[in-house]
Order: structure tokens, then sequence, then C-alpha cells
């Protein structure tokens, strides 16, 4: 009996094998995007049930190829991703047999924080003029803040830190070169306020500069870290040469945000370099000496459109109309995901005339700027909770470092700081873009707890 049984289970498997074979087969012949896009989910998804924190590395990489319109972005949906790691999540949690720490019981005011917010943008769905934007950005939102439960689940040793933040790195290295070598046209961008307009931009596989730029800018800092927290000296040369194409790529994308956001992360790990502050100066020096020889002497269209302001491509006016629906709506907002909704009806308000009205009545765009475009949708309220949640979560990444540094990890010490000095520069980044669902910032906000955690476990009095 016990062997009729197995042999059932194997026919059925078997079976169940060559009806997937034969969907895949047919689609590939109908439409070989989607047979790919779907031999990929069902890889990852396979991958993430059986561990969770492989599937988190891979999932750091996707981010950044789910951002790509065309030939790679169409096969990778990151808010798909997401939703398989949140149920191997509750996989992982449902069949524990002994209880431990959740997230919300070791961060509740990070968990009522993110709850709050998320209520604020569903609440918002009743004054907005278009509900539908409403409901698809909670998915997103939710989505994202689904990302602190899961790091916090899947980010247990500082292995399993470091595969995360290589993977960051490899995910901007690979965007930076695949711009670098492929070319990709950019032409259909050319009307956007953050496109390649006026120069050669590079745009990567992300297929913008100012949001390559943006992550770029991550990678390199992350580069560094790891590239001096690591003993292999073939992981070293491998880091330091991720870092230095991060960083002229930063140049090539002539991203005036992405130059920002570099002096945010110089300054800001100068600023945390506890017991290192001459090295940090050093490094400091070292890359704004390289980067003024590189701009001045090899790509001087950079230097000028450094220099220059041009308005930011029609930037300005969309800030000018995001100020105005904040004026009008102080305390609520327009509702979340109204901005381009809500855009033409403040386009004729006073005071200050509108240059170009091409990118909030013939082609609405968003703010790019997360802080107004959040204000103007939300509402003070609204701009107030995120902010707050930003804070708490960076807030115990400072905690993990001094924790780590209290028990003599120099290298955990460094990589947390470090976590800090990316977020920091991407938000200074986020003044120039519409990124509030970026993955990586999210991952980098989410893996603050799960570095304090790792450091609670320690005692003081434990060496590494």
């Amino acid at each position: 009996m016990a062997a009729l049984r197995l042999d059932t289970e194997r026919s059925l498997l078997a079976f169940g094998f060559a009806a997937v074979c034969l969907v895949f087969g047919v689609l590939a012949g109908l439409n070989p995007q989607l047979a790919i896009g779907g031999a990929l989910a069902l890889g990852f998804l396979a991958l993430a049930i059986a561990d969770l924190t492989a599937g988190l590395i891979v999932f750091a990489l996707l981010a950044y190829f789910a951002l790509t319109p065309g030939a790679v972005g169409s096969y990778v949906s990151a808010q798909a991703a997401s939703l398989v790691l949140a149920l191997s999540w509750l996989a992982r949690i449902a069949t524990r047999a002994t209880p431990a720490d959740f997230f919300w019981s070791r961060h509740p005011a990070i968990s009522w924080l993110a709850v709050a917010f998320l209520a604020w943008v569903a609440l918002s769905s009743l004054w907005a003029e278009n509900a539908g934007d409403t409901s698809a950005v909670l998915l997103k939102y939710g989505l994202d803040a689904l990302l602190f439960v899961i790091v916090f689940e899947a980010v247990r040793t500082p292995a399993h830190v470091k595969g995360l933040l290589a993977a960051l790195v490899a995910g901007g290295t690979v965007a930076a070169a695949y711009g670098i070598v492929a070319s990709p046209n950019l032409s259909s961008l050319a009307g956007s306020p953050t496109a390649a307009t006026d120069l050669d931009r590079l745009g990567g596989t992300i297929a913008d500069p100012n949001l390559l730029a943006a992550v770029l800018v991550v990678a390199f800092v992350l580069a560094v870290a790891l590239a001096v927290t690591t003993s292999s000296p073939a992981a070293r040369v491998a880091l330091i040469s991720a870092g230095g194409l991060a960083l002229l790529s930063v140049f090539l994308t002539a991203s005036r945000g992405g130059l920002v956001g570099l002096i945010a992360a110089l300054g800001t790990g100068i600023v945390l370099a506890r017991g290192r502050r001459g090295a940090a100066i050093g490094v400091a020096l070292v890359v704004v000496a390289a980067s003024v020889v590189y701009v001045g002497l090899f790509d001087p269209g950079v230097a000028q459109r450094y220099s220059t302001a041009d308005g930011g491509n029609g930037r300005t006016d969309l800030w000018k109309v995001g100020w105005r629906m904040a004026e009008a709506n102080p305390v609520r907002g327009v509702g979340a995901g109204n901005f381009r909704d809500s855009s033409a009806h403040y386009v004729l308000a006073e005071p200050g005339s509108i240059e170009d009205s091409q990118f909030i009545i013939d082609q609405p765009r968003f703010a790019h700027n997360v802080y107004l475009e959040i204000l103007a949708e939300l509402g003070v309220v609204g701009l107030a909770l995120f902010l707050a949640l930003v804070g708490a979560a960076i807030g115990t990444g400072v905690q993990a470092a001094r924790r780590f540094a209290r028990v003599g990890d120099s290298s955990m010490e460094l990589l947390s700081r470090a976590v800090v000095v990316a977020l920091i520069a991407l938000l200074a980044m986020d003044f120039f873009l519409s990124d509030q669902f970026s993955k990586q910032l999210w991952l980098l906000l989410a893996l603050c707890p799960a570095l304090l955690a790792i450091a609670s476990r320690r005692p003081d009095s434990e060496a590494p």
C-alpha cells in the first residue's frame, strides 16, 4: 500500500512538472518575454521559500532591473518579488517550532509609525481626486513597509549583512556597466525632467541618469566599507574596482542630484567616523581630487552642467505647483498618488508664473522631490509620519554602530555606519527625485533594526 502511494505521488509530481513545461513551451512560442518572466518568477519563488535570506539577497539584485523599461525590466516585477518574500516570511514564522522575538515586539515605535503612515495613506482616498491611484500607492507603501519584518527575520548574522550589502553593490555595478557597454538609447526619455537631454548621460539598466546616480552613490559607499572590512585580497580588489566604477559612473550620469548625494555621503562619513576621522577625511580628499581631475580634464560638459542653473528642465515648475498644492491643502494634502491628477488645477495660481506647463498638463509628471510630493499629497500629517518613520529606523542604525563599538566589533561598526551614510546620501538626493518607493531605500531602512538586533545578541564582554 505504501509503495502504491509513493508511486502515485511520483506520478503526480511528474505529471505536474510536464504540465508546467508544456505551459512554458506554449508561452515561449506566443510571448518569449512572458515565458522568461514566468520562469524567473518560479525560480525566485522556489528560492525564497527554501531560504528567505537567499531570496532577500536575490531580491536586492532584482530591484535594480525591475526599474528598467524594455528588455530587462519586462522580465522583473519588484512588487511581485516583494509579495513572494512576504509569503516566504509568513511560511517561515508559521512553521517555526519555538516562539521568537518578532519585529513589532522589538521595535514597537517603528511598527506603530508604519501602521499610522499606511492608515493615513489609506484614509486619503476619501478626499483624493483619483482613489484608484491612492490604492496603487498604498500597495507600494505596504510592500515596502513589509521589508522591515522580512529583513529582520532574514538577516540574522554578520554574514547575512555582508551578503545583502554585496548584492546592493553588485546591482549598482551591473547597472553602470550595462550603460557603459550597451549604451542603451534614452531618446524616449528626452522630454522628461530627469532625462538625458543636453548631454550623452549614462542611464544604465535603470534608463534614468538621476535614478542611476542615486543607486551608484549607495554602491560606492557600501563598496568602500566592504573593501575595508573584508579579509580576502581578491574580494577587496573586486570591491575597490566596483567602488571606482560606481564613482566614475556618478559623473557619467551628469546628475546634479548625484553630486549632492556624493557630497552628503562624504560629509556624513566624516561626522560619523568615530575614531577614524583622519582616514575618512583622507578618503574624502582623494575622492574630491579624483573627481575634480576627471571632470576638469576629461568631461568639461559635466562641469558646465554642474555650474549651470537651468530650472532642472522643468523641475522647478513642478516644485512651484507642488508648493501651491501644499499651501492649498496643508493638513491632509490632495490624496496619495494624486500629484499628477491634481497638478493641472494649480498652474494658473499666483504668485509666480509657470514657464513651461508641458510636464504639468500635457505630460503630467511627479514632483521630483520626495518631501514636497508627500507634503502635497498627504499634507503635514503624512510628511511628519514619513519623516518620523525614517528617522526612527536610522536611529536604530546609529545605535547598532555604537553597540558594535562597545563589543569591539570594528567591522560591523563600520558597516553599520556605512548603511547610515548611504541612507543620508539617498535622502539628500531625494530632494531631486520622486523615489519614495525605492527598494534600495527601504532595504537599507529595514536593515538598520536588523543590525541592532545582531548587535544586541552579543554581550558587552564578547569580542569578535
